[in-house]
């Protein structure tokens, strides 16, 4: 073999075997962009509607908006990760994790932190956004933070 196809191949492997540890960047970017959608339909809601300086407060520690309940719920109806009666939609969210993720351990284990139904459906809507917060790739830069 000459040196340019051994370093094709080593930088193939190298490829293949990252692979499944970082997130596919067109499936985030696709979640980011559906997020941000179903964010400014429930803006467009006075019920739903929350001050965007509340939830940048929010993001760095500060107290939850009045509604950010009603929010969450409709941002998390809006993506399909909770059901009309407001349980969790848990086919969809895995879909939608293995889609960025791909299969692993670490996806069942998002999956079984995420995907848990608490009570009220407001109070799962709000678990589920901290969930994803903690979890979507980020671009570059962009430190853990809240999902808006």
């Amino acid at each position: 073999m000459n040196q340019l196809s051994v370093v094709v191949f080593f930088a193939c492997v190298a490829a293949l075997l990252a692979s499944p540890l970082e997130p596919n960047a067109a499936a985030a970017r696709e979640s980011q962009e559906k997020l941000k959608q179903a964010h400014q339909k429930c803006q467009s809601d006075p019920a739903t509607a929350v001050e965007e300086a509340s939830l940048k407060g929010l993001a760095r520690g500060g107290p939850k908006p009045a509604n950010y309940g009603a929010h969450s719920l409709c941002i998390s109806k809006a993506l399909g990760w909770q059901n009309e009666d407001g349980s969790v939609n848990a086919d969809t969210i895995r879909a939608r994790a293995e889609n960025i993720f791909g299969s692993s351990a670490k996806l069942d284990e998002v999956i079984s932190e995420c995907a848990q139904n608490q009570a009220n459906a407001e109070e799962t809507a709000i678990h589920l956004t901290r969930c994803y917060a903690k979890y979507a790739p980020r671009p570059k830069g962009h430190p853990p933070g809240h999902p808006h």
